[in-house]
């Protein structure tokens, strides 16, 4: 019986070593240098900020005379125009705005892809606009692209 005791003793503490390994390993947040952004595979060089990325489904009205609360179903998922913002230039032809504006122009649908510095890719596809925001003084001068998204994003977690 001793060694039984021995034995369990052993392993519960390799199991508690192994939790303290995997909290120590355990990242507590991304931070957001590094994240880059590719529109019909040409990465944009100035983003200062991106979009939300995901949606969530419409909520279908199901409530009957009989329920207590409010009783809602699924419906579409709202994925909405995907956003980013980056510092204008426009001084040669590989320019991010030059190259918006002919994604623009072109109306066609183009693949989108954000990567992430942990390697998660997120793709999709859709119809390319920019504008120049509002300017103030002493500030840069600065655009948006917004993208007409006409898929879902596909999402790839990065190599274990």
């Amino acid at each position: 019986m001793a060694s039984t005791s021995k034995t369990t003793e052993t392993q519960s503490n390799e199991e508690s070593d192994v939790a303290v390994m995997a909290v120590e390993n355990t990242k507590q947040g991304l931070a957001s240098i590094g994240i880059s952004v590719k529109v019909n595979s040409v990465a944009l060089n100035y983003v200062t900020d991106i979009g939300d990325i995901g949606g969530s489904p419409s909520e279908l009205d199901a409530t009957t005379l009989k329920d207590k609360i409010k009783i809602t179903v699924q419906g579409v998922k709202d994925i909405k125009a995907w956003e980013c913002s980056y510092l204008y230039d426009n001084s040669s032809t590989t320019s991010d705005f030059r190259k918006l504006k002919t994604l623009e122009k072109a109306g066609k649908i183009v693949p989108v892809e954000v990567a992430f510095p942990d390697g998660t890719t997120f793709k999709t596809t859709g119809y390319v606009s920019t504008m120049i925001n509002g300017a103030k003084v002493d500030e840069l001068i600065s655009a948006k692209l917004s993208v007409s998204l006409q898929s879902d994003w596909e999402i790839t977690d990065p190599a274990a």
